[in-house]
């Protein structure tokens, strides 16, 4: 079957050769664009399985059984995360003269301070133990009130937290910035190899137990966030991208029909008047 010089299907076979360089343009540059998004999608997705191994990790750890901090962290030097919130058993005693202020923290919107107290085990090590937190002073930027250190020989529960990144800034004498062992200790001064390096405890329950103490941490509400939401938004975006070289190639196609072609006459898709809806619906009930 042969087509005529200026039959529609001749006409749209014509545009075709002319205007397929012009679509590969439009094409390539929809796929660069599909290629984009699926790395974001992809990052977007990879950020949730971290946040999710997290969750889940705290979720195990946080109800697991008490072990021995020496079983746990063998050496002053590392820690593995996977014992992260693992509750540690611990004895020896507070280095209380040694305690610090962390600053800038912060607890249901109000700014104070973590007490943190060097505690020293019966093998002769030590290590950070944030004692809780407690509000700025009412007149100065300290605590009105320190509650008192424990003194001699305590056994101590303390939930095992990975060490914090140093921070660059200057802490008064008497405070800290982090929790950052190594920077902690150029106020402490224990010897190398004496210091727990890589983590520290957080205050869960001690024995005997002290008359007050700073508000101590609870479990950490972590949220997955909009990881996967977002994962799928890039990859909706990749798909209208496309969907938009479909619509954009299909409209050039009619216009070329329409210029070439008088007894064609392109579809208009009718757009109804914002409130006709409206209109509509008194109408009938005028009518009824």
């Amino acid at each position: 079957m042969s087509l005529t010089p200026n039959s529609p299907d001749s006409i749209t076979r014509d545009y075709f050769r002319t205007g397929f360089k012009r679509w590969i343009r439009w094409i390539a540059v929809a796929v660069v664009f599909a290629i984009a998004c699926g790395f974001l999608a992809n990052w977007q997705w990879n950020r949730r399985v971290q946040v999710v191994k997290v969750i889940t990790r705290l979720d195990r750890n946080y109800s697991h059984s008490v072990q021995p901090l020496a079983k746990l962290v063998p050496s002053t030097a590392g820690f593995s995360l996977r014992y992260e919130y693992r509750p540690a058993l611990v004895t020896g005693h507070f280095d209380a003269s040694k305690l610090l202020l962390l600053r800038n923290q912060i607890n249901n919107g109000n700014p104070g301070f973590d007490l943190l107290v060097p505690f020293v085990t019966d093998a002769g090590t030590a290590i950070v133990v944030d004692r809780g937190w407690v509000s700025v002073g009412a007149k100065q930027d300290s605590p009105d009130f320190i509650p008192p250190v424990p003194t001699g020989p305590v056994k101590l529960v303390g939930r095992l937290i990975h060490y914090q990144q140093p921070d660059s800034r200057t802490a008064p004498k008497g405070q800290a910035m982090s929790i950052t062992p190594k920077k902690l200790n150029e106020q402490w001064r224990y010897s190398a190899g004496k210091l727990f390096q890589g983590s520290y405890l957080r205050l869960a329950v001690e024995s005997p137990r002290a008359s007050s103490y700073g508000i101590l941490s609870t479990k950490p509400d972590i949220s997955e966030g909009n990881h996967l939401s977002y994962a799928f938004q890039w990859i909706l975006f990749a798909l209208l991208g496309f969907a938009a070289i479909g619509a954009n190639i299909r409209q050039d196609l009619r216009e070329k029909r329409a210029a070439t072609d008088p007894n064609y006459v392109a579809p208009v898709r009718k757009r109804k008047r914002l409130g006709e809806s409206d209109k509509e619906a008194e109408d009938a009930l005028l009518d009824g």
